[in-house]
Protein backbone atom coordinates (compact mmCIF):
# COMPACT_ATOMS: atom_id res chain seq x y z
CA UNK A 1 0.00 0.00 0.00
CA UNK A 2 1.16 3.49 -0.88
CA UNK A 3 1.82 6.16 2.44
CA UNK A 4 2.67 8.60 0.22
CA UNK A 5 3.67 10.66 -2.92
CA UNK A 6 7.27 10.66 -1.98
CA UNK A 7 7.36 6.68 -1.50
CA UNK A 8 5.73 5.44 -4.78
CA UNK A 9 8.29 7.79 -6.65
CA UNK A 10 11.14 6.42 -4.58
CA UNK A 11 10.24 2.72 -4.98
CA UNK A 12 9.40 3.53 -8.55
CA UNK A 13 13.23 4.64 -8.50
CA UNK A 14 14.43 1.92 -7.42
CA UNK A 15 12.46 -0.92 -9.62
CA UNK A 16 13.90 1.27 -13.01
CA UNK A 17 17.63 0.97 -10.90
CA UNK A 18 17.05 -2.18 -10.53
CA UNK A 19 15.63 -2.84 -14.21
CA UNK A 20 18.63 -1.27 -15.64
CA UNK A 21 21.08 -3.49 -13.29
CA UNK A 22 19.45 -6.77 -14.49
CA UNK A 23 19.56 -5.67 -17.91
CA UNK A 24 23.43 -5.18 -18.13
CA UNK A 25 24.40 -8.04 -15.52
CA UNK A 26 22.23 -10.24 -18.50
CA UNK A 27 24.44 -8.68 -21.07
CA UNK A 28 21.27 -6.71 -22.88
CA UNK A 29 22.62 -3.29 -22.30
CA UNK A 30 24.01 -3.13 -26.08
CA UNK A 31 20.47 -3.97 -27.11
CA UNK A 32 18.71 -1.83 -25.37
CA UNK A 33 20.44 1.21 -25.15
CA UNK A 34 17.86 3.26 -26.22
CA UNK A 35 15.88 2.11 -23.78
CA UNK A 36 18.18 2.14 -21.09
CA UNK A 37 18.86 5.86 -22.02
CA UNK A 38 14.80 6.87 -21.23
CA UNK A 39 15.14 5.13 -17.99
CA UNK A 40 17.99 6.83 -17.13
CA UNK A 41 16.41 10.23 -18.08
CA UNK A 42 13.27 9.14 -16.10
CA UNK A 43 15.41 8.12 -12.81
CA UNK A 44 16.99 11.40 -12.93
CA UNK A 45 13.49 14.18 -13.33
CA UNK A 46 12.01 11.72 -10.52
CA UNK A 47 14.70 12.15 -8.48
CA UNK A 48 14.45 15.83 -9.19
CA UNK A 49 11.07 15.79 -8.48
CA UNK A 50 11.25 13.96 -5.39
CA UNK A 51 13.61 16.21 -4.49
CA UNK A 52 11.38 19.17 -4.38
CA UNK A 53 8.38 17.40 -2.84
CA UNK A 54 10.46 16.89 0.12
CA UNK A 55 11.56 20.01 0.04
CA UNK A 56 7.95 21.45 -0.05
CA UNK A 57 6.69 19.30 2.78
CA UNK A 58 6.13 21.58 5.67
CA UNK A 59 8.49 20.49 8.44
Amino acid sequence: MVVSIEQAMAEAILAIRMLRKSIADHGHLEAMIDFDRVMANAVEEAEKQLTRLQASEPS
